[in-house]
């Protein structure tokens, strides 16, 4: 769960700069990178490493073409992102952040498009959301 943690601290501040500048930068995903890297090589197991390894390149690889052939549906600031988290937690934890992610996000902006305060078009920055997703996940590993 520490991978967690400091996956959430780093989600924190990469909401703000994407609320804000509408952008995730690559220096502060290249540091959560080593961070995570370092956590996986002391409490994980090599195999354990690897397979977050070749899950987190699946997942670049997978949101990377997403990006590549829709970029107004998904910055590749936020692939990214989903590589680092899919790295840090691995797979099964991934999957539960974004589908949170992906929810919350969605009544964001359809309650949004309801009140009149965007139109269909408008970019969402998605970093809140996965902030979001790894919050329910913390909090979920510390009730259960």
């Amino acid at each position: 769960m520490a991978n967690a943690v400091i996956l959430f601290g780093l989600c924190l501040y990469l909401s703000w700069i994407d609320f804000r500048y509408k952008r995730i930068p690559n220096r502060a995903l290249g540091a959560g990178f080593v961070l995570i890297s370092i956590m996986e090589y002391v409490l994980s197991s090599p195999r354990e490493w690897l397979m977050a390894g070749l899950f987190a390149i699946l997942s670049l690889l997978v949101f990377g073409w997403i990006s590549w052939h829709r970029p107004l549906a998904l910055g590749m600031g936020d692939v990214k992102l989903f590589a680092l988290v899919c790295y840090g937690l691995g797979v099964r934890d991934f999957v539960l952040v974004l589908t949170i992610a992906s929810l919350a996000a969605f009544l964001v902006s359809l309650v949004l498009l309801l009140i009149r305060k965007v139109s269909i078009k408008c970019e969402v920055p998605f970093a809140p959301f996965v902030t979001i997703g790894l919050a329910v996940i913390l909090y979920m590993s510390k009730t259960s």
